[in-house]
């Protein structure tokens, strides 16, 4: 296996990210914080990819936010919230961790709260942590085969790489009187440029990374919904353009609708994902699984990563879970 995230003596490595990235608020923008029905939110996310070509590369996360001041900030809504992550790749010898802090108030911009702008900004502190020892070099292939005790030529075992990363965002968010619903936000993460230099006298400063994403949303009949959401992601190393669409299918229940959740999204040049989901009021769970269509179709067989999402909304009005506030549900 080539080493091709260190060059030079420094660490360069994509930000990890979900299929499902409405199902990740934090991770997609600060301005999410606290956009949400209910009083707390709670999200977990876990994807498994590239099992057939190697060890799997593993990303998780947990997240937790809360709506404050609700009694005395009329129809804004101000959030706060923590998240953390754990990514691991290459056999375990590429692992990061992330644990973050977030904030975001959305300000209503008319008197019912039908439309709102928000800005919310986040603080994390990185750890990222490269093991020579799990990686497979070219020198240990000996005339006899390959020799996992043959010295691989680096200098040191590898290295750690601490550090504070800042991201902020925004987003506005509308409902119209038919209960069609609609959001456009932006966030850029690495604001401060973090350096990832192995060495301390070197600079390998972090490229900002750019994430718009939006969606529109309305009904299909009294029971059913659509859902077109999209996704763009630029930063100096890479380039994610997703878009895909979900129907909503609603079985009437004496307390709580019952919602079925369908679809389809397709990552320009890189997957196809179908997506299944159901919604019992408080609890939402979604399953998808990346259909590899790229150059490495072949190696993967078509088999991409699988993933998981689940998330929370609780209140203590259990009727507050079920006024229009989260716009972003995909």
């Amino acid at each position: 296996m080539a080493l091709t995230l260190i060059a030079q003596g420094k660490a360069i490595a994509q930000d990890p990210h979900f299929s499902q990235f409405y199902a990740s608020p934090l991770t997609l923008n600060p301005a999410n914080t606290g956009l949400f029905s209910g009083d707390v939110r709670l999200a977990t996310n876990y994807r498994n990819q590239w099992r057939t070509v190697a060890t799997p590369f593993t990303t998780a996360t947990v997240a937790c936010d809360v709506q404050l001041l609700n009694n005395k900030i009329g129809n804004d809504l101000f959030g706060f919230g923590m998240v953390g992550m754990l990514d691991q790749s290459n056999n375990q010898g590429l692992k990061a961790n992330f644990a973050g802090l977030s904030t975001a108030y959305n300000k209503s911009i008319d008197r019912r709260g039908y439309h709102r702008i928000g800005v919310g900004l986040q603080a994390s502190l990185v750890s990222k942590k490269v093991d020579y020892s799990r990686f497979v070099f070219s020198r240990q292939f000996t005339p006899t085969g390959f020799d996992p005790t043959a010295s691989n030529g680096e200098p040191m075992s590898g290295f750690t790489l601490n550090y504070l990363d800042l991201a902020a965002g925004i987003i506005y968010s509308g409902i119209n009187d038919a209960q069609s619903q609609w959001y456009l936000g932006a966030s850029m993460y690495h604001l401060n440029r973090p350096n990832e230099a192995i060495n301390a006298a070197e600079n390998n400063l972090l490229q900002p990374r750019l994430s718009c994403h939006g969606g529109l949303n309305f009904r299909l009949g009294e029971l059913n919904r659509i859902y077109f959401s999209g996704l763009y992601m630029n930063s100096a190393i890479t380039e994610e353009i997703m878009t895909g669409a979900v129907f909503e299918s609603t079985i009437r229940n004496y307390q709580y609708d019952t919602k079925l959740f369908s679809g389809m999204y397709y990552r320009v040049g890189d997957a196809i994902i179908p997506y299944i989901g159901i919604n019992t009021g408080e609890m939402s769970v979604g399953f998808s699984y990346d259909i590899n269509v790229s150059s490495m179709k072949t190696a993967t067989q078509s088999r991409g990563g699988f993933e998981i999402a689940l998330q929370l909304n609780l209140s203590k009005n259990t009727e507050n879970n079920k006024i229009p506030r989260c716009y972003n549900r995909f």
